[in-house]
């Protein structure tokens, strides 16, 4: 699933990123290392525990730059709480508040707080070159401002946000962003919000000796002499907004010291205010502060010091202790996650849907541009490719494939959030497709959960769709479909992308995360000892494959599979030449990516 084994590399900075001769990235990793479930993202909505409610916003359409806002549990008409603007972590090149990591923390925030949270998805580095994090973060402090008067487009910021009582907070990457937005802030008079004070933690900060990385992703940096990097250096320090500042540190990191001896100085040297308990104390500042533990602990455990039983790369490693650590995903470029929302370009509407509460699968729900009332249109069962242990709808490739296959298919999309491996060991992710199946076929009669689904899909054409991983997922659906008489859609065909089906040899990484296989005659692998082959729902498949793929020959052996089956359907294939596995994914503006979604289009129009 890594089309790029072929290509030099130019620039690495491992655990971050590596960058190819190209231009096109690769992340090794998210700062999504506990086992936190298996999926990246966290779905908005209400946290039952807490009784948080979140929601995701466009920030400025223009940039793509969007936002997650947490409201606390509401106890009464006319509430107000402090609000309290977040910038995430990540070296600048890493994290997304909807990452399960991020959102989980601000969900705590908000409720034991309680405030009101909003924290922004800065565009990433190296993609979008320092400062461009700083400027989308101040432009963010801005929009939000313009709500200061009850006025601005974001209704729970007027309804519930005290202007009154803002702080701005943020950890590592982001603490660095905070201490430049609470310096625009009282530099530029920011009218509107009355910052209280800011929440710098872990702060990463310019140090003694240069960083390489940071010179790459910021290359018109002034060196020593950078404020953004040196905040000693900076003309309007004194002019920071706000009276008070908390300093929270981790006793292990290795960005305490600079923080200590420079930071806490720099803060008690500008600010006179008394209340001010600049952490002289700064482990009974926060109930999660403790003395032995590392850099941003409180969103990811360090593994460093422990020893790996299990590594499987580009995908993941094990840890003694059961924790995974993921090298990289499916992202080839600025923020890893797309946010919900109208596609300008196409008209495509977007939201999540939570599908199965009680395993947290959810769903991204893709809906072509409408131009007439009671419009019906065909409706494509899509599942994400990425070894059953990456990858999720929520991300930009996966998300801007499907947007544009909603466009030009005409057709409704809705793409599953499967549980991952090795987390949930395979064969769940095939057990949660098929659950997501039977929730979406409810909605056949008019009278599902989900509205969009109810009012614009056509469940008498109906078609199942995945590549790699998810190609496998979705052969094996469309098989379930038709042995058990699935009711309620009429399944038309299936397409089949970049499959990926068991080998000749054994597969080490797929033994591991799918220990209870039955190997050479396992159906899930093995469709060609699937003795419900022959029943497999729909009347024609699709299969699509290209040229460099290591998995072509697999793709080939399917066709011919169905072919000697006693299937009664027609078997179609498409081919792009000089292309390598998923390369729709990993490299969009491939030529080759339109004959392949036309391709696509033409089968799921054809009569």
């Amino acid at each position: 699933m890594d089309s790029s084994t072929n290509n030099e590399t130019t620039h690495e900075f491992p655990p971050f990123f590596k960058v190819y001769k190209d231009g096109h990235v690769e992340r090794y990793m998210t700062p999504e290392r506990a086992a936190t479930g298996g999926h990246l993202r966290a779905p908005t909505g209400l946290d039952s525990e807490t009784g948080v409610q979140s929601k995701d916003v466009v920030v400025s359409p223009d940039s793509g730059v969007s936002a997650r806002l947490f409201i606390p549990k509401i106890n009464g008409p006319d509430q107000k709480f402090p609000l309290v603007v977040h910038y995430h972590g990540g070296g600048f090149c890493l994290g997304s508040p909807f990452m399960k990591t991020f959102h989980n923390f601000l969900v705590s925030l908000a409720s034991e707080a309680n405030v009101v949270v909003i924290s922004i998805d800065y565009r990433l580095a190296p993609e979008h070159a320092l400062p461009i994090a700083h400027e989308d973060s101040w432009a963010a402090m801005q929009w939000i401002s313009a709500h200061s008067n009850g006025q601005g487009p974001e209704p729970w910021l007027n309804q519930y946000a005290d202007f009154g009582r803002v702080f701005v907070a943020g950890e590592s990457a982001g603490a660095n962003i905070v201490h430049y937005v609470a310096v625009q802030a009282g530099a530029t008079g920011l009218a509107g919000p009355n910052i209280v004070g800011t929440i710098i933690m872990h702060p990463y900060f310019g140090g003694k000796e240069k960083d390489k990385m940071i010179e790459y992703m910021y290359p018109t940096s002034a060196g020593f002499k950078d404020p953004i990097l040196y905040p000693e250096v900076d003309p309007n320090l004194s002019k920071m907004a706000g009276k008070k500042v908390l300093v929270c540190v981790a006793e292990k990191d290795g960005l305490k010291d600079r923080v200590v001896l420079k930071l806490l100085r720099l803060y008690q040297c500008i600010k006179c205010d008394p209340r001010i308990a600049i952490c002289k104390l700064i482990h009974r500042s926060l109930s999660f502060t403790q003395s032995l533990t590392h850099h941003i602990f409180f969103l990811t455990m360090d593994s460093s010091d422990n020893e790996t039983t299990h590594e499987f790369p580009p995908y993941f490693k094990v840890y003694k202790d059961g924790r995974v650590e993921r090298y990289m995903a499916p992202d080839t470029g600025g923020n890893h996650l797309a946010p919900a929302g109208l596609d300008s370009k196409t008209g495509v509407q977007t939201k999540d849907v939570v599908v199965l509460p009680e395993s947290g699968v959810s769903a991204r729900l893709f809906i072509p541009k409408i131009n007439g009332p009671d419009q019906k249109f065909p409706l494509v069962f899509h599942y994400h490719g990425g070894g059953f242990c990456l990858g999720s709808p929520f991300m930009k490739p996966f998300h801007n494939f499907l947007v544009s296959l909603a466009s030009e298919a005409n057709a409704v999309v809705i793409s599953v959030d499967y549980r991952l491996a090795p987390e949930h060991a395979l064969p769940v992710a095939h057990e949660d497709s098929w659950a997501a199946m039977q929730w979406i076929s409810a909605h056949s009669n008019g009278q599902g959960p989900e509205p969009w689904l109810n009012q614009y899909a056509d469940f008498g054409r109906v078609f199942v769709a995945g590549e790699s991983a998810g190609a496998n997922i979705a052969h094996y659906v469309a098989v379930q479909a038709g042995a058990t008489g699935l009711a309620g859609p009429n399944v038309i065909g299936s397409i089949i992308l970049h499959p990926y089906f068991g080998g000749k040899e054994p597969d080490k990484m797929t033994h591991y995360i799918y220990p209870t296989s039955a190997g050479f005659k396992d159906p899930i692998l093995y469709p060609e000892t699937d003795p419900n082959l022959s029943k497999m729902a729909g009347k024609k498949v699709l299969v699509c494959v290209a040229e460099k793929d290591r998995l072509k020959e697999r793709g080939l052996d399917y066709c011919e599979t169905l072919r000697k089956s006693g299937w009664n359907g027609s078997v179609g294939y498409f081919e792009s030449e000089g292309e390598g596995h998923g390369f729709f994914l990993l490299n969009p503006s491939s030529d080759k990516v339109g004959p392949l979604i036309k391709a696509m289009v033409d089968f799921i129009n054809q009569n």
